[in-house]
């Protein structure tokens, strides 16, 4: 069995979830049934780097997290106190796993000759990668993931609804036209660089209108006046809220899971989109492992 190899790559980072999230994600595969993916064969790094062929050039190198195998243990903990019930046709991993990336900050925009399965690159918005025998593949999925996200939370896009935003950066831009082709409208926030391109669609509105969602991507305020808030915190200190969609301050966790199995959806494994666990199931795995390792 050939080993997934996975790497967020990025500055900083040092307290990424994403290695944590892969493992788990395997993990739950790998207890449905699914052949070709094995939690310990599955080795997840760390890149720090500020140039996108520098973080793709270093993944061979394998220089897997120094946490790997304590994660490992927590995780089976996790998966033998939490069973799941799975689908009683399980699909095989059939690809070559090569190697996959996911970019953050300042990475996002670096487009290289890569072949794109959305428009993430016209975007520049691109945060996945994977890298096998016929080159280099990518695809945005922070949109994606914010769209899924207020649907679950209750505040979706349709009907034109508004999400209010601040914000000019690759993950600011994937979640306009994503939000836009959802069918919502956007209140645009006069941020430290302006939202380019805007969706071709977009219809824009303006202060008087209510927001279902508020997003600052610059974090320059906490409260942009919507329904609900989403904190797009990745690293370093977050605001948990035990993982509650229902609250009206949604932890950037949420984003971070729903951008992860988008991912797998869209471009690691898409023939296993329908044996994935759940966002709100992955998200309860995140926290339970994360407060394992914080008491051990």
């Amino acid at each position: 069995m050939a080993p997934v190899v996975h790497a967020v790559a990025g500055h900083p980072v040092e307290a990424s979830c994403s290695p944590l999230l892969m493992l788990i994600t395997v993990g739950r595969l790998e207890e449905a049934g699914v052949v070709g993916l094995s939690l310990e064969t599955t080795q997840v790094l760390r890149i720090d780097a500020v140039d996108v062929d520098a973080a793709i050039a270093a993944i061979v190198a394998r220089h897997e997290v120094a946490e790997a195998e304590r994660m490992r243990l927590m995780i089976k903990a996790r998966l033998r106190n939490a069973p799941r019930a799975h689908p009683p046709v399980v699909p095989r991993f059939t690809r070559n796993p090569g190697h996959w990336l996911s970019l953050t900050s300042p990475l996002k925009h670096q487009i290289g000759s890569w072949r794109c399965t959305d428009g993430a690159q016209g975007l520049r918005a691109v945060n996945a990668l994977r890298i096998d025998e016929h080159g280099v593949h990518s695809a945005g999925t922070d949109g994606a993931g914010v769209v899924a996200v207020a649907r679950l939370a209750g505040c979706p896009p349709d009907g034109g609804a508004v999400l209010r935003m601040r914000g000019g950066g690759g993950a600011a831009r994937s979640t306009a036209h994503a939000w836009v082709r959802a069918g919502g409208r956007l209140h645009l926030l006069e941020g430290r660089r302006p939202l380019s391109p805007r969706p071709e669609q977009a219809i824009l509105v303006g202060a008087e209108v209510p927001a279902v969602l508020g997003i600052d991507f610059d974090g320059e305020s906490d409260d942009l006046g919507a329904e609900k808030h989403l904190f797009p915190r990745y690293q370093g200190e977050v605001v948990r809220h035990d993982g509650v969609l229902t609250s009206n301050v949604l932890d950037g966790r949420w984003m971070l899971v729903a951008q992860h199995l988008e991912a797998w959806r869209s471009l690691w494994a898409p023939e296993l989109r329908d044996v994935l666990p759940s966002i709100s199931d992955l998200m309860a795995d995140l926290l339970a492992v994360e407060a394992m390792m914080e008491e051990a």
